[in-house]
């Protein structure tokens, strides 16, 4: 079968357990069904015939579902489309790494791997669940179960039974298939409540009463339970097939819908990666057309892309959503599905189940009627139904003659072990001091979810829903009219009539407490009572029951009835103990008579016999005297109307979907709101009655109804769709005795029309339509586990007003993840723009890509986060529910807002900050443009055209003897001053005009490692790197740009007078990567020494082709240039320099005897030239200042200075070295190799123009990275708010205020702490700097108040009058900058 053939089947056997339950085995001819099943009422089925059907059919069991694996939920949580991008970014990083050994490409891929690792364990936490749904059915089938089976009773695991086995049930047994009742008790009933939601037992006999099989009263159905009597049945269905097996499997087939908020998500991940993606691709095609570095544009695109995506999101989301899951769950709601709390915020329409969610599941005696001195009347009981009145008069003797007769005629108890406090673990009383037994009151208050109090009684009763209700009444009154338990003690019951269906009565007699005789009590149906009762009482007089006072009580009757009450009518008799005595035997029949031999009220049939020839016993037609009535309900929670109030103002429909009877339903509708006007039946039936015509002044047309009452059999899956909008096009709706299959297709329906769904049950009935809902809501307490497994949250004070807190919560959150978003990308704009610059404008980069995850995952994390905790606005609750279609989380508009409005900002300050922090420390914004994009900033010296301005030496002396302009720095005065006049014209680097083979370095000659002090271990390697030579420096100096060590830099903070002389041997510089450096990095940069291309060609540059020029770069080529011969750095005779590329070049630096004379002028100078002041030179023991070779002295053996100073050739007796003087390489003599490090001198160079401008360049990338951060906390502030002013909403979110300070200090501790701000690559920002982008801080905030101000004053609202939904007309700034 092929995948389409097999997907087609699935969704027809989906659609097929929609339909409506389709039996007819209730209706079958008891023979028929019997011989098609193959059984015998009498003997049941033979072994052989079970054994045989056991294998067609199968164990009596639900099939269990597949269930995913732990570790595959797990890895789902580390694979979705956002951890993917951040594991697509920690590739790159990786691999990145792997071409060019860069650490900060290790550790940005390690910390995004953390970040997807650590996020994604935290949600697959909080999201874990257990797949228990199908364990939740198994737990209705019952261990065994008797049956008979080969003529004989027997006792069988219940998994066992199958279709024909003749069952027997008793009170408190769990019915173990589908059964139709063969033979039963007159009280035999089966509670309903999992599978249809009644919350009163139904009657069951062995006679079919209706068509619809969950309507009749002779079938009964696997999972349900019998409550009291007895029967006998025949399995029709077992495991799959069952009524629930259908429901089980309904549940299982039904699909999860997927979250608003992860939709959202979704959506503003596919916006932020294609954004990220399209720049980071664009980018690196660019750089490729203007021939960037393959790994350096690697690192761009890496940039880009993480520039782009907020990292922090994945937990900021998480997090936000726990919290509110945490506050939820302080309300008494239990979150199973974190992004559940959100679609609860988006809900539009609420289908309630009634049972035990509006209302208590507890029946309650809602209003009593009984005579008072002149007539009987109705009195209310406390009860959330009467809003908890008590009118009654508790002295009235006819109140207490009710009361007595509710006690006596019951068998309701209280459970004994509910009246005392118990040890948890033993089940013991609880002692107290004394010893003690610890009683438990009757009754008390508990608190709710949404704090409201509600009364509780305490202890539990058991038995008949109804009898319940009234022990209950009783006992609350025990102090006028004496305890339950006492009462009965002392008037002892001697004989009983239990209920039964013909009847519709109950018959208790006791005996009299006071020892007088006894006393019938009586009660059922109010009409059976009332027609055999001829008297009534009046508070204490027993008067004739009149035809008035019999239409009167008969009247309030049927008022009670209309409010959705079942009533139940009382009497009593005193028998007259000279008739009744002690040893009086009652009986309801004997052989002469036919009834009773004591009054019942019969109707008098003299002459009437039975089928024995029995006549009636003229006693038992005695009337009764009428007591009064009880009105019994199961009341809606007193916190329920309100809360449909606040529905219905914040633009939620609440739609009531019942089990129970329309009636019924009805009338709790309109107690908790969910109807309040005429509904279409009622208006029909009026004009019925009243004779109204359409036309007619007063007729009342159905079509023009609000209100609808829609019985369950009257829609099915295949009702067309026009038909469900017509019905789901009134506002006011209640669905009542509806199945499984018809909860789930009203959730469908709904579904369709763009209601975002929240669906509440209690009951297995409700587990299909839960499980379909964008968020189901199961009860907690009276919630059946099936029902809670399948639910995404869980009410665990069954209150539906929990559901309303649930509704502003979820709608803060999504408006709080709304402004948590619009703050965190606000930042792209100005992480990004740094990149752009780099590529565009080739300045240095202004802000790292580790700095951006300190932004991400550092300064903006507890921020954004506080966002959960902000309050909600004043009209989260007023205006309607979210289009999911328009309202995204993420919209056009917030892209406007935060990054071309806030983050275009927060750019500007951005690179005004860093503008300002090169400048102060002496490099114009006019020299950054062109020269930051390449790899050597900070890596190599740094040439600059000077105008004027004076050259400084280290305390600050000007040098008189140089003109900055036309000659370069000397030794001593390597700074340049622009004083009052000076600048600068341009700068640029020395051309990279050598790339040496890309291999490893060679061995050298004598076989020895490479070490980068060693000139012959190099062999012409630069593994790939294009590095500049001595010629370019010799070529840039022609051009007169000459290396610029800016004097500001000489008096900034991070300025060391070691840069001077700094020991290559040192590691803990990150510029210039010496020390034990890799080789990739170490070529990257300037090596220990120079390279020469006339010293690898034999003093030529004419060995690579036609072209023979070397210059420096970025000047031109017809730019002037001085005569070749004044600076000679390089043995070349050649007089003509252009941009070319040599293959071959030789690194001097004289730690080899293998450089030769090639190296002699590289390393010395020519012509009697000054010390090189790009060469290495060596100090004795450690680096010092250099000194120029004209005040060079040598020393004698015993170390004394001697020979003429600026004579640089050694004479005899005076040709030491002297500790005390810096040497160039020339002068170390031709001592083997590691001659220099063996006699103790270490290998020094001249890096303060490259380290200078690294410095700067950490300390603008530093300052720039604050500048972000106080533009954020302007962002935090206007992000608090979408619509109102940060003055009204207030500064209460103390976890936003503690954001606020820990992002200052963390800023702080990462700018100024030395291990941390090494790692970042920042530096210790000098306190000005903070306050350049103050500013425009203060700019962000007073444009967004403004900006707001306005909106409210340009968008006018509306109040509904009826609902109190607010409505706004939104204006042009609305429609353009509300996000």
């Amino acid at each position: 079968m092929s995948f389409f053939s097999k997907k087609r089947d699935n969704e027809g056997k989906a659609k097929d357990l929609r339909k409506n339950v389709e039996l007819t085995a209730h209706q079958e001819e008891l023979s028929d069904l019997l011989s098609r099943l193959g059984a015998n009422a009498v003997r049941g089925l033979s072994s052989s015939d079970a054994a045989h059907k056991f294998r067609i059919e199968g164990p009596n069991v639900l099939t269990p579902p597949k269930t995913t694996p732990a570790w595959v939920k797990f890895l789902q949580e580390l694979t979705g489309f956002f951890s993917l991008l951040l594991w697509g970014g920690a590739v790159l990083c990786f691999i990145g790494y792997g071409i060019d050994s860069s650490p900060d490409h290790l550790y940005l891929g390690i910390v995004l791997v953390f970040v997807v690792v650590v996020t994604g364990v935290f949600s697959f936490m909080q999201n874990s669940k257990s797949e228990n749904l199908m364990n939740s059915f198994k737990n209705m089938l019952p261990p065994k179960v008797k049956i008979i089976r080969d003529g004989k009773n027997d006792e069988i695991m219940a998994l066992n039974l199958v279709p024909g086995d003749i069952v027997f049930l008793e009170g408190g047994d769990l019915v173990p298939a589908d059964l139709r009742v063969l033979e039963c008790s007159d009280n035999f009933q089966v509670d309903n409540a999992a599978l249809t939601g009644e919350s009163e037992p139904q009657k069951r006999k062995n006679v079919t009463t209706h068509e619809d099989p969950l309507e009749t009263q002779n079938l009964c159905f696997f999972g349900t339970q019998v409550p009291e009597g007895s029967c006998k049945g025949i399995v029709i269905s077992t495991g799959d097939n069952t009524v629930m097996g259908r429901i089980a499997a309904l549940a299982m087939s039904t699909s999860n819908e997927q979250t608003p908020i992860n939709r959202e998500i979704h959506h503003f991940i596919y916006i932020i990666s294609g954004i990220a993606i399209f720049l980071g691709v664009l980018f690196f095609i660019l750089n490729i057309i203007i021939g960037t570095p393959y790994i350096e544009n690697l690192v761009f695109m890496i940039g880009i892309i993480v520039a782009n995506v907020p990292e922090g999101l994945l937990a900021t989301v998480t997090v936000c959503l726990t919290l509110t899951a945490q506050r939820m769950h302080a309300k008494k709601v239990l979150v199973k599905n974190l992004e559940g709390v959100e679609t609860l915020g988006s809900t539009s329409c609420i289908c309630s189940d009634k049972t035990g969610t509006l209302t208590q599941n507890v029946m309650t005696v809602a209003q009593v009627v009984y005579g008072d001195a002149d007539t009987s009347v109705t009195k209310d009981a406390p009860s959330s139904f009467t809003g908890g009145r008590k009118t009654y008069d508790v002295n009235n003797v006819c109140f207490q003659k009710l009361c007595r007769c509710a006690s006596l005629c019951n068998v309701a108890t209280f459970n004994e072990s509910s009246k005392w406090e118990l040890n948890e673990e033993d089940g013991t009383k609880t002692l107290d001091e004394g010893g003690n037994p610890i009683p438990v009151p009757f009754s008390g208050f508990i608190t709710q979810g949404d704090g409201s109090k509600l009364e509780t009684i305490f202890w539990q009763p058991v038995g008949n829903a109804s009898e319940c209700a009234m022990i209950k009444l009783v006992q609350t009154e025990s102090a006028a009219i004496g305890d339950v338990e006492a009462t009965r003690t002392a008037n002892p019951v001697k004989f009983v009539i239990p209920f039964n269906s013909k009847n519709k009565y109950q018959v208790h007699i006791h005996a009299k407490a006071d020892g007088s005789g006894d006393v019938l009590q009586m009660k059922g149906a109010p009409e059976r009572i009332i027609a055999r009762c001829t008297h009534m009482m009046l508070d204490d007089k027993v008067v004739e029951l009149t035809d008035i006072e019999r239409k009167n009580i008969e009247e309030q009757q049927e008022a009670l009835s209309a409010n959705g009450l079942r009533c139940l009518g009382f009497a009593e008799l005193d028998l007259d103990p000279n008739v009744y005595g002690e040893g009086y035997k009652y009986a309801t029949d004997d052989a002469e008579f036919s009834s009773s031999n004591f009054p019942l009220g019969d109707t008098p049939n003299p002459d009437d016999l039975d089928a024995q020839g029995r006549r009636q016993n003229p006693v038992s037609t005695q009337g009764l005297v009428f007591l009064g009535l009880m009105a019994l309900i199961d009341p809606p929670r007193p916190a329920v109307p309100p809360a449909v109030e606040k529905c219905k103002t914040a633009g939620v429909k609440v739609i009531m979907v019942t089990g129970d009877h329309p009636v019924t339903a009805q009338a709790i509708a309109y107690k908790v709101g969910i109807l309040w006007s005429k509904t279409r039946g009622d208006m029909e039936k009026d004009n019925a009655k009243y004779g109204r015509a359409p036309g007619d002044p007063d007729y009342e047309n159905p079509d023009d109804a609000a209100a609808i009452v829609v019985p369950g059999h009257t829609i099915s899956v295949d009702t067309s769709e026009e038909e469900w909008d017509f019905i789901l096009g009134h506002p006011q709706i209640v669905f009542a005795r509806t199945s499984p299959q018809q909860k789930l297709v009203i959730v469908e329906n709904n579904q369709r029309q763009g209601h975002i769904v929240a669906v509440t049950g209690d009951g297995v009935n409700d587990s299909p339509a839960i499980k379909k809902a964008d968020i189901g809501i199961a009860m907690g307490i009276m919630g059946s586990e099936v029902s809670k497994n399948a639910a995404d949250m869980i009410l665990l004070d069954d209150n539906f007003a929990s559901i309303v807190k649930g509704v502003e919560e979820g709608r803060l959150i999504f408006d709080n993840l709304k402004k948590s978003i619009a703050y965190t990308i606000q930042s792209n704009i100005p992480e990004i723009t740094p990149f752009l610059g780099f590529i565009i404008f080739a300045i240095p980069l202004p802000l790292t890509t580790f700095l951006i995850l300190a932004i991400d995952l550092g300064t903006d994390m507890i921020p954004a986060i506080s966002m959960a905790y902000e309050l909600p606005e004043a009209d989260i609750m007023t205006r309607p529910p979210r289009n999911s279609k328009t309202d995204r989380l993420v919209t056009k508009r917030m892209i406007n807002f935060s990054y071309l409005q806030i983050g275009l900002i927060q750019a500007i300050a951005g690179f005004f900050t860093y503008l300002v922090v090169f400048n102060d420390y002496g490099y114009s914004p006019s020299v950054l443009m062109g020269r930051g994009n390449t790899e050597v900033w900070g890596m190599q010296p740094f040439f600059c055209k000077f105008q004027g301005g004076s050259y400084v030496n280290l305390a600050g002396d000007l040098d008189t003897t140089r003109d900055p302009t036309i000659d370069p720095p000397s030794v001593q005065f390597p700074f340049w001053f622009p004083g009052q006049s000076g600048y600068l014209i341009d700068c640029g680097f020395a051309h990279n005009n050598y790339k040496g083979g890309g291999s490893n370095v060679s061995l050298s000659a004598d076989g020895k490692s490479f070490n980068q002090f060693d000139s012959s271990t190099y062999g012409g390697s630069t593994k790939g790197h294009k590095a500049n030579t001595i010629e370019a420096y010799e070529a840039n100096y022609k051009a007169r740009y000459f290396q610029y060590i800016p004097w500001r830099s000489r008096v900034s903070p991070f300025w060391q007078n070691r840069f001077l002389w700094w020991d290559v041997a040192n590691d803990q510089n990150a510029g210039l990567n010496y020390g034990g450096a890799d080789n990739n990095l170490y070529f990257g940069g300037r090596p220990a020494g120079l390279w020469s291309i006339c010293a690898g060609n034999d003093g030529t540059l004419g060995k690579e082709g036609s072209s023979s020029e070397v210059r420096g770069a970025y000047v031109s080529p017809d730019a002037e240039v001085v005569d070749p011969s004044t600076f000679d750095f390089s043995q070349c005779s050649d007089t003509s320099y252009s941009n070319s590329y040599y293959k071959n070049a030789k690194f001097c630096n004289g730690q080899s005897t293998e450089e030769g004379t090639a190296c002699d002028v590289v390393n010395s100078g020519k012509d009697g030239l000054s010390l090189n002041p790009f060469q290495s030179f060596y100090c004795k023991d450690s680096c010092g200042e250099q000194i120029p070779d004209s005040s060079l002295q040598f020393c004698d053996v015993n170390g004394n200075k001697c020979g003429i100073p600026g004579v640089n050739t050694p004479v005899a007796g005076c040709d030491q070295l002297c500790d005390d003087v810096c040497y160039s390489p020339s002068f170390m003599g031709d001592a083997e190799y590691g001659g220099s490090t063996s006699t103790g001198y270490k290998q020094c160079q001249n890096i303060a123009s490259a380290e200078g401008a690294l410095e700067v360049l950490r300390h603008a990338q530093g300052a720039f990275f604050l500048s972000i951060v106080v533009g954020q906390i302007a962002g935090l502030l206007v992000c608090k708010t979408r619509w109102l002013s940060v003055r009204t909403q207030g500064m209460r979110n103390n976890v936003m205020l503690f954001g606020i300070g820990t992002e200052i200090l963390l800023c702080g501790w990462l700018a100024y702490c030395i291990p941390i701000n090494d790692g970042l690559g920042t530096r210790n920002v000098r306190l000005v700097h903070w306050f350049c982008a103050i500013p425009f801080a203060m700019f962000i905030f007073i444009y967004d108040e403004s900006r707001k101000a306005v909106m409210r004053a340009t968008s006018p609202e509306k109040t509904d009058p009826i609902t109190g939904q607010v409505t706004r007309k939104a204006g042009w700034l609305e429609q353009n900058t509300y996000y």
